[in-house]
């Protein structure tokens, strides 16, 4: 694919994912009481739960490919994800100390810092730094394997990281990881891995209009899948459980490939609109990080989330309205050259 179509492809899947990391937190809600609200909660979550992983598979396309010494690597990504970490965990400290929270002294803050995300979203950017140490060995396996062995890689991966979802839901006592040292094939990271691969398949099927056409139905296939186990599992411990919503869950193993395909492909149409695509696409990290900052001003100057109105409408408006002030807020501080290292 020429390198035009390949970047506004990126472009594309990283702004689907910004906004769908948005609709499942607005989702995540309503999700936790089983009352009027609670099928919208399941459905539009079950629908977004791609997110994370597409953007991963992003970094395995970008990254696994490349070639770069350890020096480069290390300095170009940790430079890409220290600066944000360390910027917005100190702007929600400061937030939360205005509203009450106290950290001590500043031994204190370096030390809630250093113990993991002042606010849950937070918990990519640090994963994120993990994932990077692993990445120049992932790089080395990925360009000496062939495609046998990147089947069996991605098969072990998919098998052992589903286990505890399979484990749960049929109540099995055998704990395969544990028994069978298979931790090694467990984590997100893998998604990388998965990313590069399915743009290796789709770079070969792409010129087949169906394929696009086919990924659209099973990414909806998948998700109604996630979005039914969920409630059947749900109601069998009676409470909302999210245990299907896993990212290493199957269904959403599955929906993120097709999604992925999805946005990717919808790239080659948006082509008239890939300067603007790339401009949001910039801004991308800094809604990320700022978006739950806007979410809960919003939702505490309107209560649109907690009204008697329906959620099957709230959530969507919700989300598209945070995510629109969010992109204005991160355009406005991009003007200022100091904040576009943190955003």
């Amino acid at each position: 694919m020429a390198k035009g179509n390949f970047s506004t492809g990126m472009d594309t899947a990283r702004v689907g994912a910004c906004f769908m990391v948005i609709m499942l937190h607005v989702a995540a809600v309503n999700f936790n009481v089983f009352d009027d609200q609670w099928w919208a909660a399941n459905f539009y979550d079950s629908l977004t739960r791609s997110c994370v992983p597409v953007f991963l598979m992003i970094s395995g396309v970008l990254l696994l490919n490349k070639q770069e010494d350890l020096p480069a690597f290390f300095t170009k990504r940790f430079a890409r994800v220290l600066p944000p970490l360390l910027f917005w965990s100190l702007f929600y400290m400061a937030w939360n100390t205005s509203q009450g929270v106290h950290y001590g002294a500043w031994s204190g803050w370096i030390k809630t810092l250093a113990s993991g995300p002042v606010v849950f979203h937070l918990w990519y950017l640090y994963a994120i730094l993990g994932i990077y140490l692993f990445v120049p060995f992932l790089r080395n396996i990925w360009q000496g394997s062939r495609l046998a062995e990147k089947r069996m890689f991605l098969a072990f991966w998919m098998l052992v990281s589903g286990w505890p979802i399979i484990r749960a839901v049929f109540d099995i006592d055998i704990d395969l990881l544990e028994t069978y040292s298979l931790g090694s094939f467990v984590g997100l990271i893998g998604y990388l891995f998965l990313g590069a691969y399915v743009f290796e398949a789709y770079q070969k099927k792409m010129m087949k209009g169906q394929y696009w056409w086919t990924n659209a139905g099973l990414f909806v296939v998948f998700s109604a899948l996630t979005m039914a186990a969920t409630f059947a599992y749900s109601k069998h411990v009676d409470a909302p459980d999210p245990l299907f919503y896993d990212y290493l869950s199957p269904f959403v193993m599955a929906a993120s490939v097709c999604v992925f395909n999805v946005l990717y492909g919808l790239g080659a149409k948006l082509r008239p609109y890939s300067a603007a695509l790339n401009r949001i696409s910039a801004c991308t990290l800094g809604v990320y990080c700022i978006h739950i900052f806007v979410m809960d001003r919003l939702e505490s100057m309107t209560g649109l989330l907690q009204s008697d109105g329906s959620s099957w409408w709230a959530i969507p408006v919700a989300a598209s309205c945070v995510f629109a002030v969010s992109l204005a807020s991160i355009m406005l501080l991009r003007r200022f050259r100091p904040f576009q290292h943190v955003t």
